[in-house]
């Protein structure tokens, strides 16, 4: 019986220093960017790779109402603009 336990634990121990190594090996392309002073970002998402059917917006920063409609998928482009002041008229 003790055997069997050693073995169980050695494998449990490494399953989870493989699934350590997959998390530490995780892009970081999929971080969100921070809209800095003056600066909006808008997210929009893709059905699919083609990047041709929108399905949904995210937008947040200083350049206007944040919003967030639609669905979210891992297909995105990623804008980040600065506001400018308005012409006077």
């Amino acid at each position: 019986m003790p055997r069997r336990t050693a073995r169980l634990s050695t494998a449990l121990a490494a399953t989870a220093l493989a699934s350590g190594a997959l998390l530490a090996t995780a892009p970081a392309a999929s971080a969100i960017p921070p809209a800095g002073p003056g600066e909006s970002v808008t997210i929009t998402y893709y059905s699919d790779a083609t990047r041709t059917v929108e399905v949904g917006w995210w937008s947040y920063g200083s350049c206007g109402e944040p919003f967030d409609y639609g669905t979210h998928t891992r297909y995105s482009k990623v804008v980040k603009i600065r506001c400018g002041t308005p012409d006077p008229l």
